[in-house]
Order: structure tokens, then C-alpha cells, then sequence
């Protein structure tokens, strides 16, 4: 089957769930199909580009610049399009699409996120399915909620209100919408009643578990730390969790890892206990030497990808409810502890931090569930069926 991807991003490296979906996508089926590319050069660089030529049978990349500039945000308040529609317009983009398909033929087109939609909306004649990942609306929906001013409050209003006219108007023109997680599949499906809504759960790669001299006391979190919904969990663990979970255990520490940490995120090393590391070379390796996995997410949706690599890894972890929702083949209470509330989520932390028998209980259940549903083998068959069914079918 010939395959289409319309990615917004050069697919490499797989370090972020974005290229991550797109990598594995590619690597896993190319044997079974052959896949073309058209990607922006927003992520990735010319040598990252050249890692996908085993896969691809061509790739083509169109310069673009993701501006997010105050004023570029006002003038597009002013649209009816969500703002992420607006970075990614690009008129060259556009040409070269026309260009290909001028010159290719193709069983299935993929769009590979909502921003992307709009290049691909109006084409007929080839089935097509969307890939969104997540439901934004709910993204912008949860981002009001913890708004830390009006203004905030009401880009994120505007953004949730463009994102569900959108969702409404755009999605139900394709052949069919794949989601990662269950809720904002039934949010899609709210909003498009026809449309065929299939999951794809993103995986990991199950790493091999070495011993690991365990620091005593350690509390970990992981994430790209200039995402919003990272940012905000980050800080709510610091502020109002941390300080309960060392009144109780003061040789607590908690661990902060990942890239782009700003300027205020490093701060926080400042603080009794809190380590600020940034990126590390092995993030398995370094949380493989935590006690706990916290995941105290307020913001975002779809699935957590960290909490699977934490429980691939074999920790323990905690999550609130939001943190959660997109776990769909996790048992709360038996893969991981659900808790919501500053003095709740610290007073489960706490619990694991002094017993080590459930540390590692939940550690062997989350492992075990995260092998039998989450890897990206499971990832590429359930893309592999999606793909057949959408080529075949088109529209129910």
C-alpha cells in the first residue's frame, strides 16, 4: 500500500511523542507499505532527516519557522482558525503538496496532527485519515480551569471554543480520526457522530531491567519542561506537594529531568531537596535510580507517554486523575496510585516512600500491564489495521 504521511516535523529523533508516533509508524510497517513524507523542517535537522532513509521511499522537507510571537498571537485572535493553524500555515508547503500529489499516486493519506488538517481537508478522491492524537479542546479546556490571569484565561477560552468549532467542522471530512486515548476519542466522536474513530496507544520499547542502586527517598518526574501542562505539574509538586511529603520524610528528594528547563524551573534547585538535572543521556538509567515516578498533571490530555517509560522501567508510580485519564489498560490501584489533592497525592507518596514492598508490587504490575498493551509493536499492528480498513472502506 502506498502511503501518504503529511507530518509536521522531520520523523527523527523519536524523543518526543510527536516524532515518536511518526517514527514508529514508519519503521515498524515499512516493510508492509511504502511510505512517502512531507514534512516540515520545524523539528529536525538535515542529518536527523537522513535516519529515515531505510523507511521511506522519499522524504521531503519544506522549510518552515514556528513564530509564537505576542503579536502574531493578537492578529490571530481575530481569526476563527485555532492559533496552532495559523504557525503552521506555509505557502511553499502547500505547492509542494500539490506538486506530489501532481506526480504520485496514493492509497492512504495521513494527516499527522490537527494543525496539519488544513492541507488535506479539502482533497477527494483518496481516503484519508486524521491523526490528531489528542482531543485540544479538552487541552484548552483544562488550561482555564489553572489560568494564571484573565488574559490567560481568555486565550485559552478562545483557543477551546476555535478548537470544538473546528474539531466539529474539519474532522468529519475525513475517512476516519485516530486517537491515542479513549476520553478524547468519545470527545471527537461527540463532536462528529459519523465519523469511524480508531486508537492507536502509543508504546515504549521495553528496556531490559538491570539492577540499580536505588538513591533512598527519591521522587522523580520527566518531561520536555517548556510544554505548559509539564511546567504547571512540575511547580505544583514543588509548591504544594513537595513541603507536605517532607514533613513526613525529610531526607526527600524530588528530581526534575528534561530539556529546556528555563530560567524559573531551574530556580527550584535552589530549594531543600529539589535536583534540577535538564537533559540526561539515558533518562531510563537516571529514574531507574528513583524510588517513585510522580506524574501530578493538572493540564493537557491525551495519554501520558512518561507514564508508560516510568513503569516500563519498573517504578512505581503516582498520578492524578488528569494524569491518568488517557491510561485506558491501566488498573488504578493495581498498575499505579491515583490521587488528587496536594495533601492526598503526598500522604501516596509518602506510603511508597516507607514500604518498600509495595514500591515493588506496583513496580512488577505496571511493568507487566505496560508489556501486554503499551510497546510500539502493539502501536504499529493496531496502525497496520487502520490503515487496511481505511483504504478498503473510506467513510461508514
Amino acid at each position: 500500500m502506498k502511503v501518504l504521511l503529511i507530518a509536521s516535523e522531520i520523523p527523527y529523533p523519536p524523543t518526543d511523542s510527536n516524532r515518536a508516533c511518526y517514527y514508529h509508524l514508519l519503521s515498524r510497517l515499512a516493510g508492509k507499505h511504502e511510505f512517502t513524507v512531507l514534512a516540515m523542517s520545524s523539528g529536525g535537522k538535515a542529518e536527523d532527516a537522513a535516519q529515515l532513509k531505510p523507511y521511506v521511499k522519499e522524504l521531503i522537507v519544506v522549510p518552515h519557522e514556528i513564530k509564537t510571537t505576542l503579536w502574531r498571537r493578537l492578529a490571530a485572535s481575530f481569526s476563527p482558525l485555532p492559533f496552532g493553524v495559523h504557525v503552521f500555515r506555509n505557502k511553499e508547503y502547500a505547492r509542494a503538496l500539490g506538486e506530489l500529489l501532481a506526480r504520485e499516486s496514493f492509497d492512504v493519506i495521513v494527516a499527522g496532527n490537527v494543525n496539519m488538517a488544513q492541507y488535506t481537508v479539502g482533497l477527494e478522491g483518496t481516503p484519508k485519515v486524521l491523526f490528531p492524537q489528542d482531543a485540544w479542546s479538552l487541552y484548552y479546556r483544562r488550561q482555564m480551569k489553572h489560568a494564571a490571569n484573565p488574559a490567560a484565561f481568555l486565550y485559552s477560552l478562545l483557543q477551546h471554543l476555535k478548537l470544538r468549532r473546528y474539531e466539529r467542522r474539519t474532522y468529519g471530512r475525513y475517512d476516519g480520526c485516530i486517537m491515542v486515548a479513549q476520553r478524547d476519542a468519545d470527545i471527537v466522536r461527540g463532536a462528529c457522530p459519523g465519523l469511524p474513530i480508531y486508537l492507536a496507544r502509543s508504546g515504549v520499547n521495553m528496556p531490559p531491567l538491570k539492577d540499580a542502586a536505588k538513591e533512598p527517598h527519591s521522587v522523580v518526574f520527566s518531561g520536555v519542561m517548556d510544554y505548559p501542562p509539564n511546567k504547571d505539574c512540575v511547580f505544583y509538586f514543588a509548591n504544594e506537594i513537595f513541603p507536605l511529603v517532607r514533613e513526613k520524610v525529610p531526607e526527600a528528594t524530588f528530581h526534575v529531568v528534561g530539556k529546556n528547563t528555563g530560567p524559573e524551573v531551574r530556580a527550584l534547585a535552589e530549594r531543600p531537596g529539589v535536583v534540577v538535572t535538564g537533559t540526561v543521556p539515558d533518562l531510563i538509567a537516571y529514574i531507574r535510580r528513583m524510588e517513585i515516578y510522580v506524574c501530578p498533571m493538572r493540564l493537557g490530555s491525551g495519554m501520558k507517554m512518561k507514564i508508560v517509560e516510568a513503569l516500563s522501567a519498573g517504578l512505581p508510580v503516582v498520578s492524578t486523575s488528569v494524569g491518568a485519564d488517557g491510561m485506558d489498560l491501566l488498573v488504578a490501584g493495581r498498575d499505579f496510585v491515583v490521587a488528587d489533592g496536594p495533601a492526598p497525592f503526598a500522604a501516596a507518596v509518602v506510603e511508597l516512600l516507607k514500604e518498600e514492598a509495595a514500591r515493588r508490587r506496583f513496580g512488577r504490575s505496571g511493568r507487566s500491564a505496560v508489556k501486554k498493551a503499551y510497546t510500539w509493536d502493539a502501536y504499529a499492528k493496531a496502525w497496520g489495521k487502520i490503515l487496511k480498513a481505511v483504504a478498503a472502506g473510506g467513510k461508514d
